[in-house]
């Protein structure tokens, strides 16, 4: 019996079933976003779909909501009012973008990529840079903001590290539940269970992912606001990719900082890709790399190591980035460029050995396998978005 483990987790009493519905079905919210789905439900907040299946809604009750900005998880403009008949606040609603993660920390799972690695890591620092003892393993992943909301549940503490192996772990593994004292007894453990850029390679690396071999630009925990026009006192919380040409990190703000190599960043604005006054130099000791601020509401992702979930609007937007990028380099390859969809651009690593057939096989392979904001696409979508590159 020596080996006999229990997962207390399976003895938790979940009472969530029985919380009543925040919002209605079919209720239309002050901006239009009508209510479609009754998603998921806690004590104190809901999950919601809208109709056109475009929006998550989490839904939390005041005194939830109010102490999360009073904490410095989120920012009160991040937040809409909600009233019930009467005027007076019943729940503020945060509106994600479907296509990005808006759930309980235990439901969700990064099923390989590297960059949702990342992501969560990222968002779980964010929130323990904020308070160094809040236990986040019943929190809610808001990827928009890149932060780990606290339910301020009472059940027992379970490391980040923990943590982030669950997210990496398979459909059929265990949950992990060690806490930081099980790390810190552990001798071969000196993070005490704490996320690190150690410990999180050693995550990819018991999970067989491939690990970060990159030296990163920025550092945890550096400023960035001084040189880029970042929410005031924003402050790195991660990278979020990292290769040869850029480095994307994750901020505290409700931007990314993509830093473009000074070599690939002179080559696009050659190209008239890019404007150089868009681009903020950066020195580093030697010579300068490129950094431009982007919502985070919208893609920045290479095109093989795609992240946010398409709905039917993004999938024509990335098929005209595409057809657009065609008609500028018409040798350019763009199986591994970087798309950025607030821009409408498509950057490619690689100015030779593309054509239009090879864009025509990728925008099908995207717009067949997603990952999807709702669900996958009819055909006439995916024959649509393939005219569209072929033009």
């Amino acid at each position: 019996m020596a080996g006999f483990s229990i997962n207390e987790s399976l003895f938790v009493i979940d009472m969530d079933d029985d919380s009543p519905s925040i919002l209605q079905v079919g209720e239309i919210l002050a901006d239009g976003i009508k209510i479609g789905v009754d998603r998921d439900r806690g004590e104190e907040f809901a999950f919601y779909v809208s109709e056109d299946g475009r929006f998550d809604i989490l839904a939390a009750k005041p005194r939830l909501a109010e102490r999360w900005v009073q904490e410095g998880y989120l920012q009160k403009h991040m937040l809409q009012l909600h009233l019930d008949a009467h005027d007076e606040i019943d729940c503020y609603l945060l509106i994600s973008p479907s296509s990005h993660i808006l759930a309980r920390m235990t439901d969700i799972r990064v099923y390989g990529s590297r960059y949702y690695a990342h992501m969560v890591a990222s968002a779980m620092w964010h929130s323990r840079n904020r308070d160094a003892h809040i236990n986040l393993r019943d929190g809610i992943i808001c990827e928009l903001y890149g932060v780990v909301l606290p339910t301020y549940t009472l059940t027992p503490m379970v490391a980040d590290l923990a943590l982030l192996n669950n997210v990496l772990r398979g459909q059929y593994d265990s949950e992990d539940l060690r806490s930081p004292d099980d790390f810190a007894r552990e001798s071969n453990n000196s993070s005490f269970g704490g996320l690190n850029r150690i410990s999180f390679n050693q995550a990819l690396k018991a999970h067989n992912m491939a690990v970060d071999t990159i030296e990163p630009y920025f550092q945890l925990g550096e400023a960035v606001d001084d040189f880029v026009q970042l929410q005031t006192h924003a402050i790195i919380t991660g990278a979020l990719e990292l290769r040869p040409e850029f480095q994307l990190y994750a901020t505290s703000s409700d931007m990314v900082l993509l830093v473009l190599e000074n070599q690939w960043a002179q080559e696009l604005i050659d190209r008239n890709l890019l404007l150089q006054m868009n681009l903020k130099p950066v020195p580093l000791g030697g010579e300068p790399v490129k950094a431009l601020p982007l919502p985070r509401r919208y893609a920045v992702e290479a095109l093989n190591n795609r992240h946010c979930g398409l709905n039917q609007s993004a999938a024509f937007d990335l098929a005209l980035a595409l057809q657009r990028a065609r008609h500028k380099m018409p040798e350019a390859s763009f199986k591994d460029a970087l798309y950025v969809q607030e821009l409408g651009l498509v950057l490619p690593t690689r100015f030779s050995g593309g054509n239009k057939s090879e864009d025509v096989a990728l925008i099908r392979e995207i717009v067949s396998t997603g990952p999807f904001a709702q669900g996958p696409f009819l055909a006439d979508v995916v024959k649509s978005c393939e005219a569209i590159v072929s033009a």
